[in-house]
């Protein structure tokens, strides 16, 4: 008789497993099943066992995975062993089991009966509820539902046993079956290029979002090739796993011998031991790999370990900044410093910051977001900048898989997930849960388009390549400029989904509003200097994948499958659609006040009352989609909880709405003229078009000259403006007012020699106000018009065409100033103006 191991339950942390305070790889292998005793079970003999658990724990082995419900004997071995167990119950996966009511409950009992046989064993890891659903019976029955039946045989599951982890063992067929109540994702990969592995777990890394991602069999038969490639093919894929940060793997197989099928299996042999359990060569390589008691990560070593600086900024984070500081002292990366920037606080941060005596201190007077990043950038000593917030606690691991990742490719830079930690209380965890928090967008599985500023990483001579942070921001937006003009200088920037860091949301909805205010406050001033990445609302266009949300919906945004030809293709991927741009309009601001206009017009017009509430039940619908498939925590998922969750929903996009356009607008103006006090004996010319300008050189110079002094006259004098960045047709977009705008393009003749005529076009536009604004206006009109008993309604038409002749004049006086502007820049380089007769 064993004695029973206690052994400390094992829970889930983002991606990774840990074992109280300490992390848990799982160092598994499969075993069994073998033919079966005289009470049906799989498993052999106990004296067999316990010499096969020995075996398994001198090379380093911490789990078992098995094919059938185990006897109560084999887990009391495994806990005395100190060898956890993963339990793949086995049911008819290769029948139509959804429609045969009689089969589906089958199933269901051979679940729950195979959880509650061995509830609460100290042995038990978790259950696999399923194993590799073949791909052609699963596009029979259809994808939805039999993801949705697995997550229903996870529910019952956790019922019997609700100490235990719950996964779906998939694979490349049915990469697309993810049940999303699973703990963790487990796949079962057979690739023997380490090139094609490595991608492909990119990819899974990915689809497995903020879960734990976990190899649930891998192996290579030694009939059909030698012990040395396998000994070598484990060795390389142990060091895969762990760099791309899983966590954990299962080989395949413990030992040649297996019974399937109701027979011995001769011609194969995947077993790290022979039959006679003689330790093939790949025992050795993964002795060397899972023995001992040190992190894995020690045992799969980067190429070098280039020195991080940590820059951590904070303005009032003594709240959570002691947390930060200790995470970061944790951390197991042998080469790295701590530069805390206080962008002049007035809380306890200086008192914090002097308990960690081992950090770089800096204090400045509050100057903002961008400058304080910017001053500890300059202050570091590092090859690599690592920026976190005040509010993240970094994983102990956070450096290994960020500089791996940025090493691994000629990356600018690198950034990870960042992932709330448990909430404190019900309404901090609807807020984490809630849309518009920071995420990362992603072009490929290792290429992003944007990387939160909270967990972001870059080669030094990046920084310097841009000359840093813009300092304009000084609130949000910052990091998604960083990324967009690293971008522009044709650099590409990596993901690490492993590299994590946890990130407090806010803790009130009143915090929640004021950040989702800052948001659409750096939305805006990021349009004026990329107005290519975004629409006429003023909202971002990502050309990637926004994560963070949910992706794999099939109510709004249903994803698309490729099965293959007939539905046999070996790798059958899912692929998100891209984010709803109808879903996205209907919950906009601008829909929103649409669907009041149109209710207040259908106030005296009662035909027109149903428009409204149906534009408003689609708002509503976006919004229930949303709260529908929001990740809550299971303590705080109540009625209540998901109510506010819904609200949120509707209120975010008019939260960030409105701080958008307000400081859109407010920062369209046209400023003082200040061409005077730069510009001595100065007069622009009053004659000829100012639509249509002319510059005559006899030097050679032409519009390569002329639009970089514009631009410098633009920014002197504090205009807001536009450049274009390869995709418009205009050189230069000014935005001068609330109504107008003026697009400036230019073309250069030569003429022979040295001489070059520039012309300049000046045009005005409509900004989506004056567009609006008039069309509620003659809307009203036209309503007055129609309800007028007899004759013309005057009173409003006079005012409306004044407002049209204000309107025509600012646009002018607008386009005059800007044609000033030019000029002035085109003397200051040498261009003479001449009149449109002049060739």
């Amino acid at each position: 008789m064993c004695a029973v191991q206690e052994l400390e339950p094992i829970c889930v942390r983002a991606k990774f497993f840990f074992e109280g305070s300490r992390k848990f790889f799982i160092k598994g292998v499969t075993y069994g099943p073998f033919a079966p005793d005289e009470n049906d079970d799989y498993f052999g003999t106990p004296d067999k066992a316990g010499r096969d658990l020995a075996l398994m724990r001198e090379a380093g082995f911490n789990l078992v995975r098995i094919y059938y419900v185990p006897p109560k004997w084999f887990l009391d071995a495994c806990a005395a062993s100190g060898i956890r167990v993963m339990v793949t119950i086995p049911w008819a996966e290769h029948i139509e089991f959804l429609r045969d009511k009689k089969i589906r409950r089958e199933v269901v009992r051979a679940v729950r009966d195979g959880v509650k046989q061995n509830a609460g064993h100290p042995a038990i890891f978790g259950y696999l509820v399923g194993n590799e659903i073949p791909s052609h019976m699963v596009r029979w029955l259809g994808a939805k539902e039999v993801t949705e039946f697995l997550e229903e045989l996870i529910t019952v599951a956790r019922a019997a046993d609700p100490a235990a982890l719950y996964s779906y063992a998939s694979y490349p067929p049915t990469e697309y079956l993810l049940p999303q109540n699973v703990d963790f994702f487990t796949f079962n990969v057979y690739l023997h290029r380490r090139e094609d592995f490595e991608r492909y777990l990119a990819r899974l890394q990915n689809l497995a979002d903020d879960r734990p991602l976990v190899m649930g069999e891998f192996g290579m038969d030694t009939i059909r090739h030698t012990e040395e490639e396998q000994a070598e093919m484990l060795s390389w894929h142990i060091e895969s796993v762990v760099l791309g940060g899983l966590a954990g793997t299962v080989l395949y197989a413990w030992t040649d011998e297996w019974f399937r099928g109701g027979m011995e299996i001769l011609d194969w042999a995947f077993g790290l031991v022979t039959r006679e359990r003689r330790p093939k060569l790949a025992f050795g390589a993964v002795k060397e790999f899972f023995s001992g008691d040190e992190p894995i990560t020690r045992k799969a070593p980067l190429e070098r370990y280039p020195k991080v600086s940590v820059v951590v900024c904070s303005y009032n984070g003594g709240k959570t900044l002691d947390r930060c500081l200790a995470s970061l002292k944790e951390i197991d990366y042998p080469n790295y410093e701590v530069v805390l920037v206080d962008d002049g606080s007035k809380d306890d941060t200086q008192e914090i910051a002097a308990r960690h005596p081992w950090i770089v201190n800096i204090r400045q007077e509050n100057k903002g977001l961008s400058v304080a990043r910017n001053v500890g950038g300059y202050a570091a000593t590092g090859e690599i900048l690592a920026y976190t917030d005040s509010d993240c606690m970094a994983d102990p691991d956070w450096l290994y898989y960020l500089v791996n990742t940025l090493l691994s490719g000629d990356y600018c830079g690198v950034g990870g997930p960042n992932i709330s930690p448990p909430a404190e209380d019900w309404i901090q965890a609807c807020v984490s849960a809630a849309p518009g928090g920071p995420s990362h967008v992603l072009l490929t599985d290792v290429v992003a388009e944007h990387i939160p500023g909270c967990n972001m990483a870059f080669h030094k001579w990046a920084f310097e390549k841009i000359g840093g942070f813009d300092p304009e921001y000084n609130k949000a937006g910052d990091d998604v400029d960083f990324c967009w003009r690293l971008q522009q200088e044709g650099e590409v920037i990596a993901f690490s989904p492993a590299a994590i860091v946890w990130h407090y949301r806010r803790f009130t909805l009143r915090a929640f509003r004021k950040q989702q205010e800052g948001y659409g406050e750096a939305e805006s001033m990021l349009r004026f200097k990329h107005l290519v990445f975004f629409g006429p609302t003023g909202s971002a266009k990502w050309r990637g994948q926004i994560y963070g949300a949910p992706r794999f919906t099939w109510l709004i945004n249903k994803p698309v499958i490729y099965h293959g030809v007939m539905g046999e293709g070996l790798f059958q991927c899912i692929y998100p659609t891209p984010q709803s741009e109808v879903a996205a309009y209907v919950s906009s601001i601008e829909w929103v006040a649409l669907t009041v206009f149109i209710f207040v017009v259908s106030i005296p017009l009662p035909f027109l009352r149903i428009v409204p509430y149906l534009m408003f039940g689609a708002t509503l619908l976006v919004a229930l989609s949303y709260m529908i498939h929001a990740k809550l925590e299971s303590r705080h998922d109540t009625i209540a909880a998901r109510f506010l969750v819904i609200f949120l929903a509707l209120s975010q996009p008019l939260f960030r709405g409105w701080a958008r356009y307000y400081t859109w607008l407010k920062a369209k103006r046209t400023p003082p003229s200040v061409i005077a006090t730069h510009e001595e004996n100065f007069r622009a010319s009053r004659h000829g078009s100012i639509g249509n300008l002319r510059f005559w050189s006899e030097e050679g110079k032409g519009r390569e000259a002329l639009l970089p002094a514009a631009i410098d006259a633009l920014e002197n004098e504090g205009w807001s403006y536009s450049i274009d960045t390869g995709w418009k047709e205009w050189d230069v977009q000014v935005y001068g007012s609330f109504w107008w705008g003026v697009r400036l393009r230019s073309v250069t003749e030569y003429h022979g020699g040295l001489k070059a005529l520039t012309r300049v076009k000046l045009s005005t536009h409509m900004v989506a106000t004056t567009f609006l604004v008039n069309l509620i206006a003659l809307s009203v009109l036209l309503y007055r018009q129609i309800a007028a008993a007899d004759g013309y309604d005057l009173w409003l038409q006079v005012p409306y065409l004044i407002f049209v002749a204000v309107l025509v004049r600012q646009a002018r006086q607008l386009k005059r100033r800007v044609a000033e502007l030019v000029e002035a820049a085109a003397k200051r380089c040498g261009l003479d103006r001449v009149d449109n007769k002049r060739r």
